[in-house]
């Protein structure tokens, strides 16, 4: 009977994989990292120190002659480098409010910047801004913008304290950030955000923002909320800083034919920011009151009220204190394009459904204390406001005062 041979290469082999098998399974996890990126000579280069433990106790690192690996064991190892590792080291590494790396550094999706991902933070550096960190509730509105791909581009700061002492902000190359525990955090930029600065920031009469920039009525205008009052900008009105408002209510018995109801929302709030009054559209409701759809006016004077008026302007749900009300009809008899006529405590107008865009404004122009003028280029022409020829139309210092002194106008 032969001898089983067994040729002694194969065995050796075999107990080399184990052997690898094994000692693959007691490297460390900086050790694996590092020879995933190339080891001594990849990227990184050569270790400069050995696997050492962190100051918490905790995680473990290890530096290398172009960067440093670093190990947690809820985040695993990740590699940081150049001008990020540099950011963070001056923050204080794993002890500060960053912790450990949750990424290696990563190219940014629009292709210019790079970024790693921190137990607390991130920062983002890119060739024309450097390295900077953005964290807390700040970076979430950075991050619910679209990160750098937003119009705020890449941060320029870290994060701050404000002057204030209150709150905190974070600059960016197309905007900033403002944060406090009783506002949370909004972003302002643009010619609101220099006209704001302008002011003093945070320590100007305005306060913090409470919104981010808005779309006014779907038009061309936007404005920002702030604490004690808001900044309105378009491009024919400028920048138009808002500390009173009004507060309007929309019913509806037919309608709006010739522009939409935000097209005269637009409008209004357009020319009513020359005199400093932001326009709230608080509800919207219909009206199934068809006697009334072309509603007796009279003569349409101050003061001066109808049986159908009166009955019209008996409709108020939802209102309350100074609120102001809009009624859309048909039509007015006589035939108007709107009345600003109504019954005592119950502040409002009435406008036709073929009105122009301009003629909702004039009539809270004249609910607020405002008179006919012989002049097409002002809102308040005795023309008719299908005849304005200077859009936005005008409305002069006097008026503007008016407007703000009346008691249908609230700070805000």
């Amino acid at each position: 009977m032969s001898k089983l041979k067994i040729d002694p290469t194969i065995v050796r082999t075999d107990l080399n994989l184990e052997a690898i098998k094994d000692l693959l399974k007691v490297q460390h996890p900086i050790t694996q990292k590092y020879q995933s990126l190339g080891g001594s000579g990849g990227w990184l280069g050569p270790s400069t120190t050995p696997i050492t433990k962190c100051p918490d106790g905790v995680g473990s690192y290890q530096h290398y002659a172009n960067g440093s690996i670093y190990y947690h064991p809820s985040t695993g190892a990740h590699e940081v480098h150049g001008l990020i590792r540099a950011r963070w080291q001056s923050l204080g590494w794993e002890r500060s409010f960053l912790g450990y790396p949750l990424t290696d550094e990563t190219a940014t999706p629009d292709g210019v910047g790079r970024y790693n991902h921190f137990q607390g933070g991130s920062i983002y550096w890119s060739p024309a801004t450097g390295a900077w960190e953005v964290h807390g509730a700040i970076r979430t509105k950075y991050s619910s913008l679209g990160w750098e791909r937003s119009f705020l581009g890449y941060p320029l700061t870290n994060e701050n304290t404000t002057p204030d002492g209150v709150g905190r902000y974070n600059h960016f190359q197309g905007g900033s950030i403002y944060w406090t525990p009783s506002t949370g955090a909004y972003e302002v930029h643009g010619a609101i955000r220099e006209q704001w600065k302008n002011m003093g920031w945070e320590r100007s009469s305005l306060g913090y923002p409470t919104s981010d920039e808005l779309i006014v009525f779907g038009g061309a205008g936007r404005i920002s909320h702030f604490q004690r009052g808001s900044i309105y900008w378009s491009p024919t009105a400028g920048v138009r800083v808002l500390q009173e408002r009004v507060r309007v209510h929309v019913k509806i018995l037919d309608n709006p034919v010739s522009f939409t109801l935000n097209e005269q929302f637009a409008a209004m709030q357009e020319v009513f920011s020359i005199a400093g009054i932001r326009v709230d559209w608080v509800t919207t409701e219909n009206l199934n009151l068809p006697s009334l759809a072309d509603v007796d006016v009279g003569g349409c004077f101050m003061g001066q009220t109808t049986t159908e008026q009166n009955l019209l302007f008996r409709n108020r749900n939802f209102m309350s204190g100074n609120d102001l009300v809009v009624y859309y009809v048909r039509s007015t008899v006589p035939g108007y394009n709107g009345c600003a006529a109504f019954p005592a405590g119950r502040p409002g107008c009435v406008v036709v459904r073929s009105a122009s865009r301009w003629t909702l404004g004039h009539e809270f122009g004249h609910v607020l204390g405002l008179s006919h003028v012989n002049n097409n280029n002002q809102l308040m022409t005795g023309g008719g406001t299908f005849n304005i020829t200077n859009p936005p139309p005008d409305l002069t210092s006097g008026e503007s005062t008016t407007m703000r002194n009346s008691n249908l106008s609230t700070p805000l």
